[in-house]
């Protein structure tokens, strides 16, 4: 029998989404935006800045409540009035970074502060922290950035995450000599490149072998969860890669299931089933790549009502650099909306990406226009160019 609970949420609200949240559209400052993003009338973003002094900072807009009783990491009933909130945190105790001594500030969905600033924060779904780390290796090499070069950053896609996987792996199938097993990891040894590039074989069987185990263990360490309630997903509210890789590093034998002897044993049965998922309907795990997987879905809302329009309303299904691991964050339904490099009064050497076209209208070149530099990383500029059609709307007669 199921509880009926009552969540809240600073978006429930209605006196704090009622007030004022055009403060920062009028900040000239760094001090300005600090003090005018704190307590905005919204659910918490990131906000970055940087003034015309060449001082930066980082803080969170939006409302952050006091919380009495509970950190606010995990859930908690406050039926018995000790746990509550207590109002909204005041300007001045929000969590900030003001001109930090590496003169980089980046976020990457990851958490930006711990400690007590992230306390005050509490847990917001927050990200691996893996984007985070490549993009800020990459901010710290350069000097005096260009546009060139922060696009750069945004189309990384070296494998980072996944490279302790494949260590893992291959050790894993060290005394493979023959069959399914031998192929799977003579190609994840020769043909890795480091890189989630569409082309790369070793990039999909070790990402299929990682997700296949952590799926396996988080769902056996959930069991009782999902036997009080069928309809439990922990892939919706836990992340795995921290609990999953200290279990695999201290190998604890009172949490194996009852049908594994070892957690190698473990580990080789889901390089088995990766094997077996990889090669169904008779497929060459050569053949496995990671754009095969990783294809993009640009659909149209309408094409899912009227399926014979997709093929006037859909971007193509092309091959997709790049991973939600990666600072090229491309998955088949996910993505970059947009990507901008641009300096204030520099814009004629800015760049912008849009996976479309400047107009909705499927019959307009213009349609789909932009969607193969944002694809392939082209430079495309920031600023339009001469006019080369003109749409006028007319008054009905």
């Amino acid at each position: 029998m199921y509880k009926r609970q009552a969540q809240h949420w600073v978006a429930h609200d209605p006196a704090l989404l009622a007030s004022d949240i055009t403060g920062p559209e009028r900040a000239r400052t760094v001090d300005d935006l600090l003090a005018t993003s704190a307590g905005l009338g919204m659910p918490n973003q990131n906000v970055t800045m940087g003034d015309d002094t060449g001082r930066i900072a980082w803080t969170v807009g939006g409302a952050i409540p006091k919380r009495v009783g509970l950190d606010g990491m995990t859930p908690e009933s406050w039926a018995d009035g000790s746990r509550r909130w207590d109002g909204y945190l005041s300007p001045a105790d929000f969590p900030r970074i003001v001109d930090p001594p590496g003169g980089r500030i980046w976020t990457a969905n990851a958490p930006v502060v711990d400690g007590a600033p992230l306390a005050l924060l509490g847990e917001g779904g927050y990200a691996d922290g893996i984007r985070a780390r490549l993009i800020r290796d990459r901010l710290m090499t350069l000097e005096k950035a260009t546009p060139n070069d922060m696009l750069a950053i945004q189309l990384e896609d070296k494998a980072l995450y996944l490279d302790r996987w494949r260590t893992l792996l291959l050790k894993t199938l060290a005394n493979s000599a023959s069959g399914p097993r031998a192929e799977f990891k003579q190609l994840v040894d020769t043909t890795w490149t480091g890189r989630a590039s569409p082309d790369s074989v070793a990039y999909r069987l070790v990402r299929q072998f990682r997700t296949t185990f952590v799926r396996d263990v988080m769902m056996t360490l959930t069991a009782a969860a999902t036997a009080l309630d069928p309809g439990f997903d922990y892939s919706r509210s836990l992340r795995g890669e921290g609990p999953v890789w200290q279990l695999v590093t201290e190998q604890p034998a009172h949490l194996l299931p009852p049908n594994y002897a070892s957690w190698d044993g473990w580990m080789l049965a889901a390089a088995d089933r990766a094997i077996a998922d990889l090669t169904t309907d008779g497929r060459r795990l050569a053949e496995a790549t990671w754009g095969e997987a990783n294809r993009g879905q640009f659909v149209h809302p309408l094409a899912s009502a009227i399926p014979l329009f997709g093929r006037y309303l859909n971007m193509p299904a092309d091959p997709l650099p790049g991973d939600v691991y990666t600072p090229r964050a491309q998955a088949p339904r996910t993505g970059p909306s947009q990507r901008m490099a641009v300096s204030p009064g520099r814009e004629h050497e800015g760049i912008l990406h849009i996976p479309t076209g400047q107009s909705g209208h499927p019959l307009s070149p213009n349609y789909g226009d932009q969607y193969r530099a944002w694809l392939h990383g082209a430079a495309s500029p920031f600023l339009p160019g001469p006019a080369v059609t003109t749409m006028m709307l007319m008054p009905a007669r």
